[in-house]
């Protein structure tokens, strides 16, 4: 296995040391044994430490890199910087992988001599049980377009950065966005998907994600919420500005429910006299949208966003009665 080409594994690491054995027994015990295992301690004040320094002893694949508390985009760009590998993958150190994770994202990207592999998740709770189970396709390959569209819909092939093995270059002059505390990832991969030629993907659940009670995405609190809508603004701007992605209608009706979603948590989380400026921000966007004919968007979100666009107050009383 030591002629197959190098794989470099990223993974931010804050305050893990719950997690963190697992995920690294689970990483080291690969299948595919030529990886280079990048750990980014993003300021940790636990034992996470002394848990990736026994594992570091014992395996000299592991790499690790400390910073100063500063977010796990900062993390994952001097995971980038650090990576010496022609393939790129990440984990988080929350979550685990299968023993056949890395050689099945490789044989399938090397299979059909793909940009991209992609495999599903399983997602689950802290005690293993299955919370939830995402649309899965039939689809096997995609041409870049299609895969491009299929991200913006986030359905089948979701905006998260782990569960996918990528060509190295592709990577290269992609940056995670330093100013945002969540959902960085979502603002991100679309860059990455839009260089692809090819990708391909398999429905085996071969990535454990642990949705956990304290996570930020969990609990989206208003001000999280806003930079989520940071985000989907920055996904949206790209999308406009491009021409060649299909399925329109599924995307435009798609970042239009995410907006609605966060404007009614940040609406129903804070009276009315605070974060003012980031209300009439979103109000504001709500112009762009209503460009589009009605059938794009649908009836209903088409009155919700002409409603908070022309009349907020109303808007906003309906919501809180819901």
């Amino acid at each position: 296995m030591s002629s197959y080409p190098l794989i470099s594994i990223i993974i931010p690491c804050y305050n893990a040391e719950l997690s963190l054995s697992k995920c690294l027994n689970s990483v080291i015990h690969q299948t595919y044994c030529n990886l280079e295992i990048v750990i980014i301690d993003d300021g940790s004040t636990d034992g996470s430490a002394e848990i990736y320094k026994e594992f570091q002893e014992s395996d000299k694949r592991i790499i690790v890199i400390k910073q100063s508390n500063s977010g796990v985009s900062r993390a994952r760009n001097m995971g980038l910087k650090t990576a010496s590998g022609e393939y790129i993958c990440f984990v988080d150190s929350d979550d685990w992988v299968e023993p056949n994770y890395c050689s099945t994202l490789f044989d399938l990207l090397a299979e059909e001599n793909s940009d991209i592999a992609v495999i599903e998740a399983s997602y689950e709770d802290e005690e293993g049980n299955v919370v939830f189970n995402k649309p899965i396709s039939n689809e096997r390959v995609f041409d870049g377009k299609r895969a491009l569209s299929l991200l913006l819909e986030d359905s089948v092939i979701q905006s998260h950065p782990w569960g996918k093995l990528y060509k190295s270059k592709f990577l290269k002059d992609i940056s995670f966005p330093e100013d945002l505390k969540s959902f960085e990832d979502y603002s991100t991969l679309f860059k990455v998907f839009d260089k692809a030629i090819k990708v391909v993907k398999s429905n085996d659940k071969l990535y454990h994600y642990i949705q956990r009670e304290n996570s930020l995405s969990h609990n989206l609190s208003p001000e999280t919420a806003y930079y989520f809508y940071l985000a989907i603004m920055e996904v949206f701007k790209f999308w406009q500005a491009t021409t060649q992605i299909k399925d329109q209608k599924k995307i435009t009706k798609n970042i239009i429910r995410k907006l609605l979603m966060v404007l009614k948590r940040i609406l129903r989380q804070t009276p009315k006299n605070e974060m003012q400026q980031e209300k009439e921000n979103i109000r504001k966007s709500f112009k762009t949208f209503l460009k589009y004919p009605i059938t794009d968007i649908g009836p209903e979100y088409y009155f919700y966003i002409r409603l908070y666009y022309y009349q907020p107050n109303l808007y906003t009383k309906l919501i809180a009665k819901k």
